[in-house]
């Protein structure tokens, strides 16, 4: 006589109990991915020192999507996913500026951070969502270790490498702290600037629509010559975000 056996209990899907207990293998980097890059923003506020409105809601969703993975795991994954989407693509063009000055790793990091950070949680969140393998969340983890690595090791290796102009007899000191220029920059025709970024970022000392264009890594200090007409003359920092850095240049 034979034994007709049971058929195997299907496979839970998203919402089951074995998903909320960890057993779907890409929750825990869309955690990690989300919770380190919403860190990051965190940090980066806090050395400017400013509250951007759109990471600072970032951060609250964030929170809430990894409050939500052992209760609510289909909830979670819809707000972090869409969370990282969003983010990513309104800040692409602010951030991708970044990326060409590894110098100023504060800026270069948290650029590579927020851009590669979010797109790898976005690709975890498909894979949540779809109950993907174990390998592939495997391999994204790599992935994700391996471009923190690089970036580290680039930015540390380009800081290195950039070195700041001492200022000269006659030169006039201009010092650039706390996102802000001095209200006003004197100076005779021909004279040259001393211009010290003491910011832990990147800035500019920009005159529109002149020659006078000067990139300032973290941290650094350029000398500019002012080879300008008699004048006053806006003053500029010509980085997305910044645009409350202004200044004026008279030119004597």
């Amino acid at each position: 006589m034979s034994t007709t056996l049971p058929d195997p209990p299907a496979q839970p899907v998203v919402g089951d109990r074995p998903y909320r207990t960890g057993k779907n293998p890409w929750l825990v980097p869309l955690v990690a991915l989300t919770g380190i890059t919403a860190l990051g923003d965190v940090v980066f506020m806090a050395l400017i020192p400013s509250l951007i409105p759109s990471l600072v809601a970032g951060v609250v969703l964030t929170l809430v999507g990894i409050a939500l993975v052992r209760r609510r795991p289909r909830a979670a994954v819809v707000v972090l996913g869409l969370t990282s989407a969003v983010l990513l693509l309104a800040g692409l063009a602010f951030l991708s500026s970044h990326l060409a000055h590894p110098g100023s790793p504060i800026d270069f990091l948290h650029a590579v951070l927020a851009i590669a950070g979010r797109a790898l949680a976005v690709v975890a969140a498909v894979g949540a969502w779809r109950g993907a393998t174990t390998s592939g969340a495997r391999r994204l983890a790599a992935a994700a270790l391996g471009l923190a690595g690089a970036a580290v090791a680039v930015s540390g290796v380009a800081t290195l490498m950039t070195d700041g102009e001492a200022a000269r007899d006659g030169d006039i000191p201009v010092a650039i702290a706390g996102s802000q220029f001095p209200e006003v920059v004197a100076v005779e025709q021909g004279q040259t600037l001393h211009l010290d970024n003491q910011d832990v970022f990147r800035h500019t000392f920009t005159v529109p629509d002149t020659e006078l264009d000067v990139d300032l890594p973290a941290t650094t200090a350029a000398r500019a010559l002012v080879d300008l007409p008699p004048g006053s003359y806006d003053v500029i920092c010509d980085i997305a975000g910044h645009e409350h850095m202004t200044a004026v240049l008279e030119v004597r």
